[in-house]
């Protein structure tokens, strides 16, 4: 047996009791090996869920979330269990994801409010999931219209070189102008 959090029931059990509860027999889950692994060390706890209704797709999602013991991507300093990746509906297209194919959520040098941590659980995921999925849809039937704020791709560089994160402020929604509220009320 192993410490990596996956294996321990008390970090597994947590982050699914609500989404079991909810998607019952439609989520799965199972411990792997990654095939292209050769230390043995590259153990996934992969979950499945079979048929997501996602607004505006006529037809069921299955989704797959990987939570690797040692990623094979970038973490870029948050801990595996916070920097899953989603898989939905490989090959479609779209803005928002990432070179193997997996769904690009949030921007992970954004403060823990702003994106999902394993201390929200799974339906948190697979509910930004369902999310990222109709804005995806809507994307492609809008002429690339995303209507959510959402961040640029790749990690600013400061002239020194470093990476830098500077969350883009949230959009106003369309509509009226808010009225200007005047210091001196009649």
């Amino acid at each position: 047996m192993t410490d990596w959090y996956g294996r321990r029931a008390s970090w597994w059990v947590p982050l699914e009791a609500a989404a079991q509860r909810r998607l019952g027999p439609t989520l799965s889950h199972q411990h792997i090996l990654d095939p292209a692994c050769y230390t043995g060390q590259c153990e996934i706890l992969a979950y499945h869920i079979a048929a997501l209704e996602v607004v505006g797709d006529p037809e069921p999602v299955d989704v797959t979330i990987r939570f690797h013991k040692l990623p094979p991507y970038d973490t870029y300093g948050l801990p595996p269990q916070d920097y899953p990746r989603v898989f939905a509906k490989r090959g479609a297209t779209s803005k928002h994801r990432m070179p193997d194919g997996a769904l690009c959520m949030w921007m992970p040098l954004d403060p823990p409010q702003r994106r999902w941590t394993h201390d929200k659980g799974l339906l948190e995921l697979i509910e930004l999931t369902r999310q990222h999925l109709f804005l995806e849809n809507y994307w492609r039937q809008n002429d690339g219209v995303w209507l959510l704020e959402d961040a640029p791709h790749g990690l600013p560089r400061t002239q020194g070189g470093d990476s830098t994160w500077s969350t883009p402020k949230p959009r106003r929604a369309a509509g009226r102008p808010r009225r200007r509220r005047s210091s001196s009320s009649p």
